[in-house]
């Protein structure tokens, strides 16, 4: 069953409800973010803590180890001293070192012996020079190590390869007799000379200051602090039985601790203590001047101590809420009855405007400027708005599209929508206005091209009057001014040119002559290019406008070539003193291709009547030629029976030749292209092997004799005969001929190839000899 509560019940009922939820919410989410923040804080403050200690060791130390430093830069300056000197010089320095720093277990330098003993020709051993404090004195000893091959390297050799300075991880060890060994830790400086490692300088140093150090700090209740070496070792701890063993042997320690040291990050993170309370632990590496074994710094905080103070604040907010909500049911129930009265009548008025009544006696009357006012307004201005907007719409409907009409804001959908209507209203009558235009035009186009139709269908005879009707009747059609057509003559082909066939201007018939040359100028350039020309601006020398009245520069110049199918007969050229619309150039566009289509079947008119004319003479003068080729033909007749003759002779010439002679033909760059059976018997060989080989081929010719056969075969080319006697030679055999090289021409006298006629004569030489 649904309740039915008025507006001043609902306010009371969902704002106390919400706020409830809300306050609940509200209170999970503090309690959360409380916690959160209490812990963050926590955090950063251990973080802080650990940071501050860590770079006060870091300070500590570092002083250490610009002493070191320094050692190692001083003791570079006596390199070149006499040993004993340089030794006195070095062993006053750190014997004045040991004694003015009592925290200085020791003082060192070790030294090559090959840097400062010339005569050392060992690749190893050093002299180490101590100063150090045992039995309650400072001591002094001098050593000489390494000397023997085999020797172990210790970390004095990696410090001498790998170039810098070192904090090494703590050792124990003691100077004095008798004693237990104590924790320390040595600092060392690479003694460099031009980028080469000579020596170290360094100092042992006693760890116990970082332990006094680590029992004084307990900034938070349960808090305490932990100094650890590179290798994890515990240099200080607030419990002094961890102090010596190693953070990674302690259980419940994450397995990545000592990497995180040992890349110096500083972190943070959660364990259980030995005291079973769990701890937030934050570490903060030391580093040491420029040793790559960083130290780290650590802080742990009891967790619940951190919570605690979170705890009250929770309670107290808690309190705080309860008190709340009642002061808020109160007040939510004063501002309900003072909103829900002035919504009662608006309520009304609204269910008035939702039937359309926008009467304006109907406004509320409210004076109060909060809310409710603007509530009160914005209906009141909602019933001017609309009462506007009817009329706004009521002058639309009367076709009074100028109306000005105010929108009630940027967001009136209503009052844009009519807007809206009335600009698709004026772009609509726009358009018919353009689309009537455009109308007009195409029908001023197409009666043009049915009155020029005409027109071309007659006067075709005669070229120039042709042209003259045309070009009249052109001009007066668009409204030019003046206009000429000009033709392309080509009657001579070595002499194509372009010319005024006829001028028209002012109503008047112009009689001109004009030849212009295709390419030159703006009329060979449209015959050239075949494209039209329309220009705005002239030259004032290019046309003039004669009239009675003057002369005149036109505004508009169009020219227009007359082509069809890709084929150009002349140009039309108009001007005016209005510029042509797009539409008239294209109608005359359109009439020079009609005008090239007549010109171009008037042309084909005329030579078909020329062709046939010179056909009928041809006919003529065939039929006299006829008579004389049938003389010809008896006369042919009886030199062909005397050639037969005269070839069955030659023939049987050849043929004995070739039956008692060695017969080969050559083309006139001595390659051989027939020969007879008689030579390839002789020889041995088939025609194949023969045809396509030289003339000097198979023979063997001295320098001098190849250039007699470069003349020889230059004389046969001039047509010269030649007669000589080869020599030559086939596989094992060898072959002497007398030959004729005789050049054969053709019918104009012209040396074609070259015939060989050759007698053996190898039998004759042999007895001969």
């Amino acid at each position: 069953m649904k309740v039915k509560m008025n507006l001043k019940t609902k306010m009371l009922v969902y704002i106390l409800a919400t706020s409830s939820v809300i306050y609940a919410l509200a209170l999970g989410y503090v309690s959360l973010k409380l916690n959160s923040i209490a812990f963050d804080n926590a955090k950063e403050l251990t973080t802080t803590y650990a940071r501050e200690y860590a770079n006060y060791t870091k300070a500590d130390l570092s002083v250490d180890m610009n002493m070191t430093r320094a050692l190692a830069h001083v003791s570079k300056i006596y390199k070149n001293l006499p040993p004993d000197q340089m030794k006195t010089v070095l062993n006053e320095m750190i014997e004045h070192l040991i004694e003015e720093n009592p925290n200085f277990l020791s003082t060192w330098y070790n030294w090559e012996l090959s840097a400062i003993w010339p005569d050392w020709e060992k690749p190893f051993g050093r002299l180490r020079l101590t100063y150090y404090r045992s039995d309650g004195a400072i001591k002094y000893k001098e050593e000489i190590l390494d000397t023997v091959a085999g020797f172990t390297k210790g970390a004095y050799y990696d410090i001498l390869e790998k170039q810098v300075e070192y904090v090494m991880d703590p050792y124990y060890f003691t100077y004095n007799t008798g004693e237990e060994e104590i924790l320390m830790t040595s600092v060392a400086m690479p003694i460099m000379i031009d980028g080469v490692s000579v020596g170290i300088a360094g100092l042992d140093l006693e760890l116990q200051r970082f332990q006094d150090l680590i029992k004084d700090i307990h900034p938070i209740e349960g808090s305490y602090a932990f100094l650890i070496a590179y290798n994890g070792q515990f240099v200080a701890h607030d419990n002094e039985a961890l102090v010596g063993q190693y953070i990674q042997d302690l259980s419940g320690e994450n397995s990545n601790v000592l990497e995180m040291i040992q890349n110096g990050e500083e972190f943070s993170n959660a364990r259980k203590g030995a005291d079973g309370r769990q701890y937030w632990t934050s570490y903060a590496p030391v580093y040491i001047g420029n040793s790559p074994t960083p130290w780290s710094f650590g802080f742990a905080v009891p967790v619940d101590v951190i919570m605690a103070e979170e705890k009250a604040t929770l309670t107290r907010s808690i309190i705080v809420g309860v008190v709340g909500l009642f002061l808020i049911a109160f007040i939510i129930w004063l501002i309900a009855h003072s909103i829900s009265r002035p919504i009662k009548k608006t309520t009304t008025i609204l269910k008035d405007l939702a039937d359309g009544d926008i009467d304006v006696n109907k406004k509320i009357e409210i004076k109060s400027k909060d809310e409710i006012g603007e509530m009160a307004n914005s209906v009141n201005t909602l019933i001017d708005g609309l009462n506007k907007t009817a009329e706004f719409a009521r002058e639309i409907g009367k076709g009074n599209l100028e109306k000005e009409f105010n929108l009630l804001s940027d967001k009136d959908v209503l009052g844009n929508a009519l807007l809206e209507m009335r600009k698709s209203l004026k772009i609509a009558q726009e358009q018919e206005k353009e689309r009537k235009l455009e109308d007009q035009k195409q029908n001023w186009a197409t009666q043009g091209l049915a009155k020029f139709g005409e027109i071309l269908r007659q006067n075709t005879d005669d070229m120039k009057e042709f042209s003259y009707h045309i070009i009249a009747n052109l001009v007066k059609y668009i409204d030019a001014n003046q206009g000429g057509i000009f033709m392309i003559n080509d009657d001579d082909k070595n002499d194509v040119f372009i010319e005024l066939l006829s001028f028209y201007a002012y109503e008047r018939r112009k009689y001109m002559e004009k030849r212009i040359e295709v390419g030159v100028g703006l009329i060979g350039r449209c015959v050239q290019e075949q494209k039209t020309i329309y220009m705005t601006e002239l030259p004032e020398e290019y046309i003039n406008i004669t009239s009675g009245l003057g002369q005149s520069v036109p505004s508009a110049l169009l020219i227009v070539p007359l082509k069809v199918n890709d084929e150009i007969f002349g140009v039309v050229e108009l001007a005016g003193f209005n510029k042509f619309e797009d539409h008239v150039i294209k109608f005359v566009e359109e009439v020079g291709e009609s005008i090239a289509s007549t010109i171009s079947t008037t042309k084909i008119n005329i030579r078909t009547s020329q062709l046939l004319e010179q056909s009928q003479q041809q006919s003529e003068e065939m039929a006299a030629q006829e008579e004389e080729m049938r003389q010809n033909m008896e006369e042919l007749q009886a030199t062909q029976e005397e050639a037969a003759r005269r070839s069955a002779e030659m023939q049987g010439l050849l043929d004995a030749l070739n039956s008692a002679n060695l017969v080969i033909e050559y083309d006139l760059d001595g390659y051989i292209i027939s020969v007879n059976n008689n030579y390839l018997q002789l020889v041995g060989t088939t025609r194949d092997q023969l045809v396509g080989t030289h003339h000097t081929d198979n023979m063997k010719l001295t320098k001098a004799q190849e250039k007699e056969i470069e003349q020889f075969w230059k004389d046969l080319r001039k047509g010269i005969s030649k007669k000589e006697t080869d020599h030559v030679e086939f596989g094992d055999k060898k072959y002497v001929f007398v030959a004729t090289y005789t050049p054969i021409v053709d019918e104009d006298g012209n040396p074609i190839k070259v015939l060989k006629i050759a007698t053996d004569i190898t039998d004759y030489t042999k007895g001969k000899k």
